[in-house]
């Protein structure tokens, strides 16, 4: 059996026909079509490889090894080094004793890379010589390294093009000289991860030959120079990486002007939308136009849209088709989404194309879910728009703006539907939004985070809800997850001149000073400097939090005498009974290795302190009397009746000695006390991540 190929060219069809003949077994005709093809065109080894190994995997190996090696003796007399290494080093790759073949592999090594300026700097570095080692690993190591040999160019992200200055293959690296950068290191392991070769032909290669010339090309035909630039990469870009590709090119001031006019070219195709939008390159506008086409008909519908508020202008007849087909896409989504479906009839006004509606917009915008429609509108510039639509055209428009203002999470949105609601006359409307995002922040982060911008941005500070319940919300608002997304623009707040410190210096309550003082410490999430800044803020306001002040230590009458017979046991039992240890164990001698000693030292050193706790709390001690506990509001001392639905719990306030957190007995210096202390019945406390109505309030003996 002999194949016969067009002269010249690659060997089409060999590895299917090589293929073939493997599956039927058909061994001697595979090596006639081998030994023609190799005659017509040795070149092609990566085809002639895939056919050994495909006769390999058939068992076929010896006749394998011997084309491969009829090959590589081709190649030699015809002195294709690159080639007959690539064989070289797949024929060692397979022998057992891979070191027999160094000769060969070094001889065709110097044909294919032996000019390179730093080739026996690597060579000699590499040990390639040694006869314990394997010259195919060696060869593929001096291959990699003079890749990045002096005088290469590459594309690097973030600097643009630039050329390789020094190899240097004891330290495993190379040096570029970028526009801006001279002398940029870059491990020879990563490399290929950084840098984007730029072989002969390529557009950036000028740069390094006559970048004057260059530059006034780019100057000149702005659409033109993009045009190269994409047809030299052979791939989509996206503007960030064309813009590094022009450093030194075009003037970074007028960056924005040239891409504007770079990419008018009919040519140039874009795809996707924002950051990760590409450009890529087209043989002819009529290409590109059916290529956006294509891309357009099967896109998502909120990527139609882009498509054709970019491409519009490129014809009459893409408009209309662009506008007519979203239309209907349009009238087919309505039902289940009618947010979309509003928002591509707003977008196809703006549009050039013609198209006839199969329903009105307006409509959409009229009935029960209207506030949901708007809310589904994912550009606020249009949602927008349709609240305008809702406020000429629905009959219960306070109705959908109110609901708006807990759906949406765009400050500007928020604050059209606060300053509408005003300019209305509906001032009790835009009350109880607020008073609801105050009382349950955390269910509305986003209405919670435009509310006290408003105020930090107020100049006069003039609202009455600037006040301490407002900062302690803050303050939990920081350390809460719901905030996450606004997180650092509340820490914002808390610095010189912002919100928390304006709050504490126009606010008249020195009692909660003091609180905010004794407890911002509290409040990890804020950094410390920040605290140390409102601390000082209510210090300058209220001197006097200068002064420590101590708290009373609160007890029933019960506990007070079990704290007075602690501490008689402390003095009269248990400090006498560790003094004696303390000497018997010192007469044992050698104390530095003594545990006994320095157990009862411990102990002494416990005892001493605890004493002194006790005798301090003694000090400050206020019993609680039942009969003259104000149940009003929760006090310590009392025991509030908590729901949440269909939970009920207990929660008993009183002080640190009695405290029982299993039982639901609480110190009133813990957190569950004071987000419950000063609260009347009816109101909603929140903590435990969690929100209460307090049902009752009485005393704890009850």
């Amino acid at each position: 059996m002999r194949l016969h190929y067009p002269p010249g060219g690659p060997l089409l069809g060999f590895t299917e026909d090589a293929n073939a003949l493997i599956d039927k077994k058909k061994f001697d005709d595979l090596e006639t079509l081998w030994m023609s093809s190799m005659e017509r065109d040795p070149s092609d080894v990566d085809a002639f490889l895939r056919t050994a190994r495909a006769l390999r995997k058939a068992e076929q190996r010896t006749q394998s090894d011997t084309l491969l090696g009829l090959l590589g003796d081709t190649l030699l007399e015809k002195k294709l080094w690159p080639q007959r290494l690539q064989v070289l080093k797949e024929l060692a790759r397979l022998s057992k004793h891979p070191a027999t073949l160094r000769p060969q592999i070094e001889e065709a090594l110097r044909g294919a890379v032996g000019n390179r300026k730093s080739f026996k700097r690597v060579f000699d570095f590499s040990g390639f010589s040694d006869p314990t080692s394997n010259p195919v690993e060696k060869a593929e190591r001096i291959e990699l390294a003079l890749q990045y040999d002096e005088g290469e160019t590459y594309f690097m992200s973030g600097r643009g093009a630039g050329i390789v200055t020094e190899l240097n293959p004891d330290l495993g690296m190379a040096r570029l000289d970028f526009e801006k950068e001279k002398r940029i290191a870059v491990p020879l392991g990563a490399a290929a991860k950084y840098l984007t070769p730029l072989p002969e032909g390529h557009i950036l290669r000028e740069k390094f030959r006559d970048q004057e010339k260059l530059r006034a090309e780019a100057k000149a035909k702005p659409a033109d120079f993009v045009a190269k630039l994409l047809q030299s990469f052979k791939r989509p870009m996206t503007m960030p990486e064309i813009r590094d590709a022009v450093i030194g090119i075009v003037d970074e001031t007028k960056w924005s002007s040239w891409w504007t006019a770079a990419r008018k070219n009919p040519q140039v195709v874009t795809s996707g939308s924002g950051a990760k939008a590409t450009y890529s390159w087209s043989p002819s506008a009529a290409g590109a136009e059916s290529t956006v086409r294509r891309d357009f008909d099967k896109a998502d519908t909120k990527t139609k849209l882009d498509l054709a508020k970019k491409h519009s202008a490129r014809s009459k007849e893409l408009a209309d088709y662009f506008s007519s087909t979203l239309a209907a896409e349009a009238a087919r989504v309505s039902p289940r989404d009618p947010g979309l479906s509003w928002q591509i009839l707003a977008v196809l006004e703006s549009l050039p194309g013609e198209f006839t509606p199969s329903i009105e917009p307006t409509s959409l915008l009229t009935g029960a879910m209207a506030s949901r429609t708007v809310a589904a509108v994912t550009d606020k510039t249009l949602r927008e728009r349709a609240l305008h639509s809702v406020r000429e055209n629905h009959p219960d428009w306070p109705k959908v703006y109110s609901e708006v203002f807990f759906l949406d999470e765009e400050p500007r949105i928020l604050s059209l539907i606060i300053s509408t609601l005003e300019k209305e006359g509906q001032n009790e409307l835009r009350d109880r939004l607020i008073d609801e995002t105050l009382r349950y922040p955390r269910r509305h982060p986003r209405a919670f985070y435009w509310f006290v911008k408003r105020l930090n941005d107020d100049d006069k500070l003039t609202s009455e809800k600037a006040n301490y319940t407002l900062l302690f919300q803050m303050l939990d608002a920081v350390s809460s997850d719901e905030f996450s997304a606004v997180r650092a623009r509340l820490k914002d707040m808390f610095d010189r001149g912002g919100l928390a410190v304006r709050i504490v210096m126009s606010t008249d309550n020195e009692e909660q000073a003091r609180k905010l003082v004794e407890t911002l410490d509290r409040y990890g999430a804020v950094e410390e400097y920040r605290r140390e800044i409102v601390k000082q803020a209510a210090i300058m306001k209220y001197p006097t939090l200068r002064e420590p002040q101590q708290e009373p230590v609160y007890a029933t009458s019960e506990m007070l005498t079990k704290k007075r017979e602690e501490l008689d046991h402390l003095k009269r039992v248990e400090i006498p009974a560790n003094s004696k240890a303390l000497q018997t164990a010192r007469e044992m001698g050698d104390l530095r290795e003594n545990f006994e000693y320095k157990a009862a030292r411990a102990r002494a050193e416990y005892l001493s302190a605890r004493v002194g706790e006790v005798s301090s709390e003694l000090q400050r001690v206020q019993v609680l009397d039942p009969s003259q506990v104000d149940t009003t509001s929760v006090r310590v001392g009392t025991k509030v009746e908590l729901a949440n639905g269909d939970e009920k719990r207990l929660v008993t306030i009183l002080g640190p000695w009695e405290s029982a957190p299993e039982h639901g007995i609480y110190s009133n210096q813990s957190d569950v006390a004071k987000a419950l202390l000063g609260h009347i019945t009816g109101d909603i406390v929140s903590f435990m991540g969690n929100d209460y109505l307090i049902e009752s309030i009485r005393r704890w003996t009850d």
